[in-house]
């Protein structure tokens, strides 16, 4: 073998070392991103008084059968490993949590007659009340008509999700301001 055939076969190797490489950090990146997204929509953000686990979501859309939700995480002052993390400082949680949304992606689950559906009736458009009251149906009509008194039908608190095989259980508000 002559000497040009041989640098050209170093060449050869090289690059494909490098190519290699280049791909395998792409698919380590790729996986800690995916990872990263699954773990987040399988923790959950928040735990009810009863043991209640939630995905915090702001509603992007809803239809009679599917919700369209942006999954953030909510982050509570108890939270300290995460608000190191995040190096959070007590400034960034002046009402004792922190909405950590980096990227909206979106992502929709199913509705049934069975979705429980407990929001804040802020009017008493719902209740009859003077005063804000939890109010709770399983009438998604109901909840659609509540969502359209946000402006542009578009909450800018999140609400909590129970999530069991894709099927929404429970949506629920909480005042959390």
């Amino acid at each position: 073998m002559s000497r040009n055939e041989k640098r050209r076969m170093g060449i050869y190797v090289v690059t494909g070392i490098v190519l290699v490489a280049v791909v395998a950090v792409l698919s380590v990146a790729v996986l800690k991103k995916r990872d990263s997204k699954n773990a987040q929509a399988a923790n959950p953000s928040y735990m009810d008084e009863n043991g209640g686990e939630y995905i915090a979501a702001f509603l992007k859309g809803m239809t009679d059968s599917t919700i369209t939700v942006d999954i953030a995480e909510f982050i509570t002052d108890d939270d300290m490993e995460r608000i190191k993390e995040l190096n959070l400082l007590e400034e960034d949680m002046p009402d004792g949590y922190y909405i950590y949304n980096p990227d909206e992606e979106t992502v929709t689950w199913k509705l049934d007659g069975q979705t429980i559906y407990t929001f804040i009736d802020w009017n008493g458009d719902f209740t009859g009340s003077d005063y804000p009251e939890e109010y709770t149906t399983t009438d998604a009509a109901e909840f659609q008509k509540y969502i359209g008194t946000y402006e542009d039908s578009q909450p800018g608190m999140p609400f909590f999700f129970q999530i069991e095989d894709g099927m929404v259980k429970v949506i629920l508000e909480k005042q959390i301001a």
